[in-house]
């Protein structure tokens, strides 16, 4: 049957695309798991020869998606490579959260006084954010990377 009203047609085809688009997504992926579980129907437990599966028991896999490496880093099952990775991971974490709250924390508190009293500039009047990086001095700069160091 076909349909007159050409607004209803497009809506109904564009439907139509949506849907078979899905599921040709449905169908690749349905194959896929097929021929690694034996079933098409996602019982991963029974594909064990995934050496994913070396770290499944790890701290930080999280339910729904388990060991979750989409680049493919430990797809050789390496534990040492692994171990490298996590501590690599937590330290960066660690500095994303100091750095997100040093990025936050100038909208709510600035320091009284002078961050520099030979240039005149006030903790108050240095802006927040990526704005501030031209706003301190070199020798401010070089503060902070020492103590860094």
């Amino acid at each position: 049957a076909t349909v007159s009203d050409p607004k209803s047609r497009d809506k109904k085809l564009r439907a139509e695309i949506s849907n078979g688009r899905l599921a040709m997504m449905a169908i690749i992926g349905m194959v896929f798991q097929d021929g690694l579980t034996g079933s098409a129907w996602g019982d991963w437990a029974l594909y064990t020869a995934s050496p994913l599966r070396a770290f499944e028991n790890e701290l930080g896999i999280q339910k729904p998606t388990g060991f979750w490496d989409p680049l493919g880093f430990a797809k050789d099952g390496d534990a040492a490579n692994f171990k490298r990775r996590r501590v690599t991971e937590i330290k960066h974490g660690r500095v994303a959260m100091l750095a997100a709250m040093g990025y936050i924390t100038p909208e709510f508190f600035k320091f009284p006084g002078y961050l520099s009293v030979s240039e005149n500039i006030k903790f108050a009047d240095v802006p927040n954010g990526l704005a501030a990086i031209s706003k301190v001095p070199g020798a401010g700069w070089l503060q902070i990377v020492a103590y860094g160091l």
